[in-house]
């Protein structure tokens, strides 16, 4: 998402990057701060000649603050041709290094925020900390990049090529931080159905050799004791005898009439797995696996690298489903040292081991707040003990609706249990819309007032989508290599940590006006956000009146590119006089 010229934008970093001349004389002190040199330097032992990797990274950093887009056009800029030596390709050859941790670069980054940001003078004042997860659509142009699919687009209800960016970022009471994130494709459902049956007649093949395998040593057993009492009736014939051999004889018939069933069964068992089989491989080479046919497939740019590498483990993270990343990220950040007090999720990353996965981490000291898809979610409510669908609960419960007069909505509360794991219900029904929307959590002293503005926290990470895309050009890369694109988004995150370092520094001048020749620009953000929340309420108010959904038109806002711009035109061009 390119920035539009001719419309004035809004946002946290807004203040910041309104003026790149000044930005770019204050950046080295950023710089210096930050110890990019230094942690960039980590990887300088992967270069073994030319130009260290630290200052081609750190000249990468500082791109969308020169007034550029791409390498090609930094050394066409002033910058390139007075600063740098380099040419272009050191530059590309260091983002498509596959050996590069940038992971553990972005977390230390954040980590040195945490740090400066972390004392007596410059800590935040005493509120909600929260780690959010959430996803993003990352538009390509080309089929050809690596391990590109098509992604379906929940705004625009197309398909579209790209990539989908999942990303987990900590709120500490004033900002959001990116902390860690992972690229993804998807197969589509197609593949799904056929590999679901494919996987299905497999389970039940394995089941019916399970069967036959019994039921031929039930019979090696039977005939063995058949042998025996025939014996025994040979030597001595009796009527007691005799009737001893017809019960071996019909208990012996039977499982082998048993077992001549299990073996058909069997041998259709085996058949329907190979049509599966079948099904799947015609799919695999004439359907459209991640949207592509075979022939877009074997055209994408593959890169072979070593088992071992970083690379490979961000190729592997691109097919694993988005709901074992988070959890994945989830040990990562508390294992670094950001322990929050809330993890918010939308509906999306509602899940049973979500929630165990919470509640184990540091004793159950943090908790989940998240939306929750009104499906076939099973509950057990507390007061009856009955196991029912979210559906079922509303159902029944929908007399005892509540009247909230300071959000203008009405809510029903209900005490649950979700597997084992004892969670609060919130069905919240918001002016006079019909729609219902339920949010869970397992903090149980949360009133509804409260989680709601819990829950708020959240549209931090949608406005870190919307300003990395707006300012920072995320999801911009060309580049047909997956370590690229990996590069290039981490970079982003970087360059969005510092310029939050730098707003956060002006806003509350604790450092001796490091950057105080900003300082105006932040002065319009405050008077900006004044109006922001002057215009937040004025659409709560209609929402209540009219019957419409707030968190509906919040969606909307965020993600309608056409609606965000017809909302920024609002605010009085005098706010932007100086900043513009």
């Amino acid at each position: 998402m390119q920035q539009i010229k001719d419309t004035k934008q809004i946002g946290n970093l807004q203040a910041v990057v309104s003026n790149s001349e000044k930005l770019a004389d204050s950046l080295a002190d950023v710089i210096d701060v930050f110890r990019l040199k230094l942690h960039f330097g980590l990887s300088d032992s992967l270069k073994t000649k030319g130009y260290p990797i630290s200052s081609l990274l750190t000249s990468l950093v500082i791109l969308p603050f020169a007034g550029v887009a791409s390498v090609y056009a930094m050394l066409k800029h002033d910058i390139g041709r007075r600063d740098l030596a380099s040419k272009k390709d050191a530059y590309y050859d260091a983002k498509n290094n596959e050996n590069i941790d940038w992971r553990k670069l972005l977390m230390q980054i954040a980590k040195q925020f945490n740090s400066l940001l972390n004392n007596e003078l410059t800590a935040p004042e005493k509120g909600v900390t929260a780690i959010i997860f959430d996803d993003s659509l990352l538009e390509k142009t080309g089929k050809k990049i690596e391990k590109l699919s098509l992604t379906f687009d929940h705004v625009s209800k197309t398909y579209i090529c790209g990539f989908k960016l999942l990303v987990c970022g900590i709120w500490d009471g004033l900002s959001f931080i990116p902390l860690d994130f992972s690229l993804h494709r998807e197969k589509g459902t197609k593949h799904e159905v056929f590999a679901a049956k494919f996987f299905k007649t497999t389970n039940e093949l394995r089941r019916s050799n399970i069967v036959v395998e019994k039921l031929q040593e039930k019979l090696s057993k039977q005939l063995n004791r058949l042998t025996v009492a025939e014996q025994v009736f040979a030597n001595k014939s009796n009527n007691s005898n005799t009737k001893k051999l017809e019960q071996v004889r019909s208990v012996s018939q039977n499982t082998a009439a048993n077992l001549l069933v299990a073996e058909k069964k069997l041998i259709a068992d085996q058949q329907a797995q190979k049509n599966a089989y079948k099904e799947l491989k015609q799919f695999y080479a004439k359907g459209r696996l991640f949207g592509l046919t075979k022939k877009e497939r074997k055209e994408q740019f593959k890169k072979l690298v070593s088992a071992q590498s970083q690379g490979f483990k961000r190729r592997k993270e691109a097919d694993k489903s988005k709901t074992d990343m988070v959890l994945a990220m989830l040990s990562r950040v508390v294992k670094n040292g950001f322990i929050p007090r809330y993890v918010l999720t939308d509906s999306w990353f509602f899940s049973e081991a979500l929630v165990v996965k919470v509640k184990s981490i540091k004793k159950g000291m943090i908790d989940l707040v998240s939306m929750v898809r009104i499906n076939n979610q099973i509950f057990t409510d507390c007061a009856g003990e009955n196991a029912m669908n979210v559906k079922s609960l509303l159902k029944i419960n929908g007399r005892n609706t509540t009247r909230c007069k300071k959000l203008r909505c009405n809510y029903i509360k209900i005490n649950c249990k979700y597997k084992g794991v004892r969670v609060n219900l919130f069905y919240v029904k918001m002016g006079r819309s019909s729609t219902w929307h339920l949010l869970a959590t397992t903090d149980l002293n949360l009133n509804f007032i409260r989680l709601m503005e819990i829950y708020q926290i959240r549209w931090s990470i949608e406005v870190f989508f919307k300003e990395c895309k707006q300012y920072l050009n995320l999801g911009q890369c060309k580049s047909s290599n997956f370590d690229a694109q990996i590069a290039d988004t981490t970079i982003t995150m970087v360059q969005y940590i510092m310029l939050t370092y730098c707003k956060r520094i002006n806003c509350q001048m604790s450092l001796g006006g490091l950057f105080k020749e900003l300082h105006d620009e932040l002065v319009e953000l405050s008077l900006v956000n004044k109006l922001l929340a002057l215009f937040w309420e004025l659409v709560r108010i209609f929402s209540a009146s009219s019957g419409c959904d707030l968190i509906t038109i919040q969606q909307e806002m965020m993600q309608n590119q056409e609606i965000y711009n017809s909302f920024v035109k609002l605010i009085p061009d005098k706010v932007f006089k100086k900043a513009a």
